[in-house]
């Protein structure tokens, strides 16, 4: 493992900056490596058509990152996520920021962007709208719009081909299954053993060249909260 490929990108989905090792374990990440199978699976319709015809990098490495990290102790010195926790269980996160220690240098920098919990509940309240302001968006009702944020299920069941159906039903890797303000996921960097954690704005980082894989539209006005740990020399 070279020095500049040192750092992790973990969900990466379509976003794979140079000078990073980009992680995903989605079908299309999956396919991506077999383009003849993706055209099959386009032509017996097994998958919708929207997700195949988005172009993704066949250079991403296949995890699912609800298994231990393949990469030994201590092999690397920044690892970062953005919308990827709130993706999981909570015990499969903590297991995941353990993994994330396991696997960070002493001194690396753990960084991760989530929803913000706190902003959800006070657009909810009636307390600073966010994101989408458009006049469709604000035809909506406060309780649709926390559903729609909160992403706990999709408003719709599964469409598509019945192997598809049963994928997303077994995966299920789209909805939310949990959510943290800055505060809670704080507290679990700490459980996990990290140090300095503190949330941090955006693109300000101790990770070297943080503005060339972390996107505004994830993070600003309201879209997200970052919080970052640093693995001690010592466990405490």
């Amino acid at each position: 493992m070279t020095e500049q490929a040192k750092k992790l990108h973990l969900g990466c989905g379509r976003d794979t900056p140079e000078g990073w090792i980009n992680l995903d374990g989605s079908w299309n990440a999956r396919l991506a490596k077999y383009p003849t199978l993706r055209r099959l699976a386009k032509t017996l319709r097994i998958l919708p058509a929207s997700l195949l015809d988005i172009p993704w990098s066949p250079d991403i490495l296949i995890h699912d990152v609800r298994n231990p990290l393949p990469f030994q102790d201590n092999s690397l010195c920044a690892i970062y996520a953005s919308h990827l926790l709130e993706h999981l269980y909570l015990e499969e996160a903590k297991r995941l920021l353990r993994e994330c220690f396991r696997v960070l240098q002493p001194n690396g920098v753990l960084r991760m962007v989530v929803p913000d919990l706190r902003a959800i509940v006070s657009e909810y309240m009636g307390e600073n709208p966010f994101g989408n302001s458009s006049d469709e968006r604000k035809e909506i009702s406060r309780a649709d719009k926390l559903n729609m944020r909160l992403l706990l299920r999709n408003p719709e069941p599964p469409s598509g081909n019945i192997l598809y159906k049963v994928y997303t039903a077994l995966k299920d890797f789209h909805s939310h299954k949990w959510m943290y303000d800055a505060e809670s996921l704080i507290t679990y960097f700490k459980w996990a053993n990290f140090v300095d954690v503190q949330e941090m704005g955006f693109h300000h980082s101790r990770i070297e060249g943080i503005e060339k894989i972390e996107q505004a539209g994830r993070v600003l006005n309201g879209a997200g909260i970052c919080v970052e740990g640093i693995k001690p020399n010592r466990i405490q």
